[in-house]
C-alpha cells in the first residue's frame, strides 16, 4: 500500500556521509524555521518540522527500509485531519517549510564536503520525490478516514440503492457495491414507497440498520432486507404517522427495481382511492387489483361490448343495477351476502338481479364472462360507466 508512493531512486545515489551533516543542522535549521513563524509555534507544528527532517533524513540513510515506517505516520497524519474536519492542503505549506529547511542544511555543509553537480540535482529530485509521496500518503489517510464517516457511508448507501432500482443491476456489481458500502446483500428485499400525508411536515425518522433510505424525493424510498422475516413489516409501522406507506412485492435483491415499480403503482391506486389507506398497505395485499389497473386500456375497450345491455335504461336504474351486479359478483351470487354489504333486504337483491338476467342473459352463468364483467366494473367506479 505504501511502497509504491515513494520513488526511492534519488535517495539512493546520495552518498550516506552526507547523513551525519544534515542530522548535525536538524535542531539549528528547525530553530530558525520556527522563528520565523508568526506567533509562538504550537507543538504540533514544532513536532511536524522535526519529524519532516528527521525523516527525510532517514531516507537518505535507508531509502527502502525508512519509507515502510515513514508513511504510516503520514497517513496516520491524514486521518487525524479528517477526523478534525481539516484539509490535506493544510500539510502543504509545512512541506515546502521542510524543504526549505533541507537545502538551508545542504549549503551550509556543500563547501565541506566533496559534493558533485550531479549530486546535487539527485538530492533535489529526492526532495521533490519526498514532498510528492508524503502529500500522497497524507491524502491516502484521509481518504481511508473520510469513507469510514456516517456522511461517506450515507453517500455509498444511496448509490447502491440507485443501483438495486435500475433496470439492469447485475449481482456481482451489486455486490461489489454493497461490500463498499458495508451492507450484507439479503436472499430477498421489497421496496416501499411513502407520500407525505401532510407536504408541509415530512419528518425523516431513523430507520434500524440495515435499511436503504433515499429522503432525498418527493417519495421516499425504502429498501427493507428480507421483508418476510419475523417481524419485519412492522419496522416501518412508526412511519405511518406522517406517511402513506406501500410496500413492493419480495424479490431477490437484483429485481428490486421491479417491487420498486409495484409500489409506485399500488400508491397512485391508493391516493385515487382505488386501494384503502389503513396502516401499511402491501402490494401483496392487492394482486388482483392490480393485475385489472394494469390491463385498463384493454377493459376500456371491452367495455362497451360487455355493458351494452345497460345501455337505454333511465341514468338511475342503471346505477343501481350496476351497483347489485357488482356485489353480486363479489359474493359469488350470494343475495343475503350482497344485501348486507349494500344495506338492501335479500329481496330487493334478487328482483335486481332477476332483471339483470333479462338484460345479460346466459353471459351471468359464464364464468369468464362474469369475471370481466367484474374486472370493467372496478376499474371503472359506478360513476363512469355510461356506455
Amino acid at each position: 500500500m505504501t511502497e509504491n508512493l515513494l520513488d526511492v531512486s534519488s535517495f539512493e545515489a546520495l552518498p550516506p556521509r552526507l547523513v551525519l551533516h544534515l542530522r548535525a543542522d536538524l535542531d539549528r535549521v528547525t530553530a530558525e524555521l520556527l522563528r520565523e513563524l508568526d506567533g509562538p509555534p504550537s507543538e504540533r507544528v514544532r513536532e511536524r518540522l522535526m519529524s519532516g527532517l528527521s525523516h527525510f533524513t532517514d531516507l537518505v540513510e535507508d531509502p527502502r527500509g525508512a519509507w515502510s515506517r515513514i508513511a504510516p505516520w503520514y497517513q496516520d497524519l491524514g486521518r487525524r485531519l479528517a477526523r478534525e474536519g481539516r484539509v490535506p492542503e493544510e500539510v502543504h505549506h509545512g512541506l515546502r517549510q521542510t524543504g526549505r529547511a533541507v537545502w538551508r542544511s545542504v549549503k551550509g555543509v556543500l563547501e565541506s564536503l566533496d559534493i558533485d553537480r550531479a549530486t546535487i540535482g539527485r538530492l533535489a529530485e529526492a526532495q521533490f520525490s519526498y514532498m510528492d509521496a508524503v502529500a500522497a500518503a497524507v491524502r491516502q489517510g484521509y481518504e481511508a478516514e473520510g469513507e469510514a464517516t456516517p456522511e461517506a457511508i450515507d453517500r455509498r448507501r444511496s448509490a447502491l440503492l440507485s443501483l438495486l432500482l435500475s433496470p439492469d443491476a447485475e449481482e456481482t456489481a451489486i455486490t461489489e457495491a454493497a461490500g463498499c458500502a458495508g451492507w450484507t446483500v439479503p436472499r430477498t428485499v421489497a421496496v416501499a414507497v411513502l407520500s407525505p400525508r401532510d407536504p408541509a411536515h415530512q419528518p425523516a425518522r431513523p430507520l434500524p440498520e440495515g435499511m436503504l433510505v433515499d429522503w432525498g424525493r418527493t417519495r421516499p424510498r425504502v429498501l427493507l432486507p428480507d421483508p418476510d422475516g419475523p417481524g419485519r413489516g412492522r419496522t416501518l409501522e412508526p412511519l405511518l404517522e406522517h406517511w402513506t406507506v406501500v410496500l413492493g412485492l419480495t424479490v431477490p435483491p437484483a429485481a428490486a427495481g421491479e417491487s420498486h415499480r409495484w409500489a409506485q403503482r399500488t400508491l397512485l391506486l391508493v391516493e385515487r382511492g382505488v386501494v384503502p389507506d389503513d396502516g401499511l398497505v402491501r402490494c401483496s395485499d392487492h394482486v388482483p387489483t392490480l393485475v385489472m389497473f394494469g390491463a385498463k386500456s384493454l377493459l376500456d375497450t371491452m367495455a362497451p361490448t360487455r355493458l351494452a345491455p345497460l345501455e337505454g335504461l333511465p341514468p338511475i336504474q342503471r346505477e343501481r343495477l350496476i351497483e347489485t351486479l357488482l356485489s353480486l359478483l363479489a359474493h359469488n351470487f350470494n343475495a343475503t351476502e350482497a344485501g348486507r354489504r349494500m344495506h338492501l333486504h335479500p329481496q330487493t337483491v334478487r328482483y335486481r338481479f332477476r332483471q339483470l338476467e333479462k338484460l345479460f342473459g346466459a353471459d351471468l352463468t359464464d364464468p369468464r364472462r362474469c369475471l370481466e364483467m367484474e374486472m370493467i366494473l372496478r376499474t371503472r367506479g359506478s360513476g363512469a360507466l355510461t356506455p
